[in-house]
């Protein structure tokens, strides 16, 4: 019992590690990446998309001036990916 008890800690630090018996990542809600957007100058919003396999918010939206723009965002993180105005 005194051994498994000793154990314990590195078994669950492993697996934290690895990403085994650790619960869902918690991605960042869209409501977040909907301010990000509105900050960084998209007035309109035509889309957000979350793409959870490569763990990625898109957005799609217009600028002031009409501009289309394309936002990518780490889902786990919150990082701007790209931020690309056409």
């Amino acid at each position: 019992m005194e051994h498994s008890m000793r154990l314990m800690p590195i078994v669950l630090a492993l697996g934290f590690s690895l990403g085994f018996a650790t619960p869902a990542a918690a991605y960042v809600d869209i409501e977040t990446v909907r301010a990000m957007a509105f900050d960084r100058g998209i007035v309109r919003i035509d889309e957000i998309e979350l793409h959870r396999k490569r763990g990625v918010w898109e957005v799609e939206g217009e600028d002031a001036y009409g501009h289309d723009i394309e936002m990518k965002v780490d889902a786990l993180t919150g990082r701007i990916i790209k931020m690309e105005r056409d």
